[in-house]
């Protein structure tokens, strides 16, 4: 509550005589709060609050990175100092509070600004990094003794980059004026490189026609056409446009560059199968699935025969089909069968999976011209398949899904639907589906370059687990929307039955080196996530490698039991985790204000009072217990594994039985949706009418800036499950798309570095 104090202050005319008496509103600095004593001097509040505005902190110009570095942590140790919660005596004035909190927002107000301005130079001095490591290959290239054409079109290429990554700098940000001046040298040293590639080329030729002379056989020097006119191209800079600015770079991939197609997993004609499995182009929406190959054919090659052939048997992977006249027509990409002959032939790619354990999802597609069985030409270009990300529980939502089970959940139902259409998104009810939506999918999404724009579109993944029959997630398959599976139900023993279900598979938020979140998932023993699902999600490398995490000690053994995300006011996640160390002493907290005979677990079958809980000293210990030897140390690990600071953490009351299960309603185990929290009703003990426990964890997220609905889920709670057990969500993928995320090194790295199986 805002407190603000009014001071009378007189209204006079000019013959003296008193007109009016306004209350004015005051408030007072946190830096300099008055004391009781002080309320009294000489200087009236006003003077102090102007004396107090003319002191605060104001951003100042700085010059470069480190400086921004050292005024963010200046601010951030006077928003440390106006954030704490004012004792009764700095705000003996009501008036104080208000100026309290006007401290505040001003101070975080520039905290924010200066931490955009450094994410801003930090992209920026990596592109500058990236552009001079570049130039130094592209030097190292011209220093070669006797170079020849592909030496010097490696050399254009990295320049091109270069360039390419300078440009990538803001106009706004500290080192323009630097990357601009290097902007115009590297375009020099461009064009020496240029020509000095084209010298090379028509050397090359005149050899070449010297060895045929003397019948001697030549082989090209070069990885692809030297020869004019044959040029085979994608969207290399994934614009979503072919043009010529493609033709550089086609023979190189990685997660940040390079020509991408799309696992072409949605319905666009609705026979209720995904796109990829029926051979065909089914009409414009198919047709924008495919990503586009060109090959520029010139006079000369026109009577020649074009055969398409790949760097390994990929006819399990991908399909490839030619735009005719009389449509889309499948391509044979063994080069055996020619494509039909035209001066520019256009292909369409598709790929039928995305990586996994045994394909690293990337081909080389090579152009071949013949004539009279002879080789005359040829061009390739590297593809790779867009990868599968996985969307956290801080993502906008559009849609969420509940099952209706009859009488026992309708109005838990209704509610969430209340909720949940009010932000926008739209509540799918599932009549009589599967109690636990959350275990059957994890809905996800992919970016695509499509006709001049990048295209987000979902895609759910289906879960494989023994006997279940759920046709649920099949039943999302339709335009704009993928279906996938990956690997098949396996046996577990009683105790790990549960592992492969969804609500064991989770992903952070987005965090430093990991800029669309990473993945976890829980583990127990030996036993976790299906291994061919983790692999999976190691083959797609932006979001892994995925973290593991003990998750023995519960009954169902699911890590959304433990930890979850939500937003925060300041920018960063903050990330909930269950603390039965806290859930002890919110007991003792009760107790010690004398409120031993209040009822906890409220209507439900572990009913009984803070007393008796107390009293029951294996429970407190077993507790006490978890908190020592799983949550501890677990916090210490994710730390480390998320790069969460101290302040990132909140540790919400919780306390388990001995079986694994929650005591009271499990607040972690919630759900996001567009600004509104649903989070299980803890019905803890009610003093003076309120919810003491409710109360605890609204001042616990109370920087998450979210509105907080404690939902009725008794119907789940005697299941054993909570709120995102229930419920499933469709949520938009991040507008910047992910390529431009993330730096060639750091995907580079992580491609290296993945041991999946079958690729080592």
């Amino acid at each position: 509550m805002c407190w603000i104090r009014y001071v009378k202050i007189a209204l006079v005319n000019t013959i003296g005589a008193l007109v009016a008496i306004i209350w004015v509103p005051v408030p007072q600095a946190v830096a300099q709060p008055l004391l009781p004593e002080q309320t009294n001097s000489a200087v009236s509040p006003l003077e102090t609050i102007k004396s107090v505005n003319n002191s605060l902190k104001t951003t100042k110009k700085v010059n470069s990175l480190s400086e921004l570095y050292q005024l963010r942590d200046e601010i951030k140790t006077e928003l440390n100092k106006v954030s704490q919660r004012p004792s009764l005596q700095e705000v003996e004035e009501p008036w104080q509070y208000q100026f309290y909190l006007q401290q505040y927002e001003k101070t975080l107000k520039n905290f924010r600004n200066v931490e955009a301005n450094i994410i801003r130079e930090e992209k920026a001095l990596q592109s500058w990094k990236q552009a001079i490591a570049k130039a130094k290959k592209a030097v190292e290239k011209g220093k070669i003794t006797q170079a020849n054409y592909q030496t010097w079109q490696e050399a254009e290429n990295l320049w091109l980059e270069a360039i390419s990554n300078l440009r990538e700098i803001p106009q706004n940000s500290l080192i323009t004026d630097k990357a601009i001046e290097k902007m115009i040298e590297y375009q020099g040293y461009l064009a020496v490189a240029s020509y000095e590639k084209v010298i090379a080329a028509r050397r090359w030729v005149e050899n070449t026609e010297d060895d045929t002379n003397n019948n001697t056989t030549n082989y090209s020097p070069i990885a692809y056409s030297l020869s004019p006119g044959f040029t085979m191209y994608g969207d290399t800079n994934r614009d979503g446009e072919l043009d010529k600015a493609d033709i550089s770079s086609r023979e190189k991939w990685s997660l940040s560059e390079g020509a991408l197609m799309l696992f072409n997993s949605d319905d666009d004609n609705g026979d209720r199968r995904p796109d990829w499995r029926d051979r065909e182009v089914n009409g414009e929406s198919d047709e924008a699935d495919l990503a586009l190959v060109n090959i520029q054919v010139a006079e000369n090659y026109q009577d020649a025969q074009i055969y398409i052939a790949t760097d390994t048997d990929a006819s399990d992977y991908i399909n490839v089909f030619q735009k005719t006249e009389y449509g889309w027509q499948p391509v044979d990409i063994s080069g055996n069968e020619a494509l039909i002959s035209r001066e520019k032939v256009v292909l369409g790619v598709e790929a039928k999976q995305f990586a996994d354990r045994n394909w690293k999802g990337v081909v080389k597609l090579t152009a071949i011209a013949e004539k009279n069985g002879r080789k005359i030409a040829s061009d390739s270009i590297q593809i790779g398949v867009v990868p599968w990300l996985m969307s956290p529980n801080t993502a906008p939502v559009k849609e969420l899904h509940v099952s209706e089970r009859g009488f026992g959940n309708q109005e838990f139902v209704a509610k969430i639907k209340q909720i949940v259409e009010k932000t926008g998104a739209k509540a799918q009810i599932n009549s009589g589906g599967t109690t636990w939506m959350q275990d059957t999918k994890e809905i996800g999404y992919v970016q695509f370059p499509s006709q001049g724009k990048t295209h987000n579109m979902n895609v759910v993944l289906k879960a494989n687990r023994p006997g279940e029959n759920d046709q649920y997630a099949r039943s999302l398959l339709k335009e704009d929307f993928g279906w996938f599976e990956v690997g098949k139900p396996r046996q577990l023993d009683p105790l790990n039955r549960w592992a492969d279900a969804y609500g064991n598979l989770e992903v952070t938020p987005p965090l430093p080196g990991y800029e669309l979140g990473r993945i976890y998932y829980g583990k127990a023993g030996e036993v976790g996530m299906n291994p061919e699902i983790v692999d999976f999600i190691k083959a797609q490398k932006i979001q892994g490698p995925p973290v593991d995490i003990d998750t023995s000690w519960l009954m169902i053994r699911h890590v959304d039991e433990i930890i979850t995300f939500i937003p925060s006011k300041f920018g960063k996640p903050l990330m909930l985790i269950v603390s039965p160390e806290a859930g002890v002493k919110l007991l003792q907290e009760l107790s010690q204000q004398g409120y031993g005979q209040a009822a906890i677990n409220r209507g439900l079958s572990t009913q009984t009072t803070v007393r008796a809980a107390l009293k029951n000293q294996k429970l407190i210990q077993h507790n006490l217990y978890l908190q020592r030897e799983k949550l501890d140390p677990l916090i210490e690990k994710l730390k480390r594994e998320f790069n969460l600071s101290d302040d990132q953490i909140i540790q919400v009351p919780a306390m388990f039985g001995y079986s694994g299960y929650s005591w009271w309603p499990n607040m972690v185990n919630s759900v996001v949706v567009n600004g509104e929290l649903l989070v299980s009703n803890p019905v803890g003990a009610l003093i003076n009418g309120r919810d003491y426990t409710q109360e605890k964890f609204r001042r616990l997220v109370a920087d998450a800036s979210l509105n907080i609905n404690f939902m009725d889920d008794k119907y789940y709670q005697n299941l054993r499950g909570s709120i995102h057990d229930a419920t499933n969500t469709t949520r938009l993928g991040k507008n910047n798309p992910f390529w431009k995320s993330l730096s060639e090194d750091i995907s580079e790295l992580r491609f290296q570095n993945y041991e999946v199986r079958g690729q080592r």
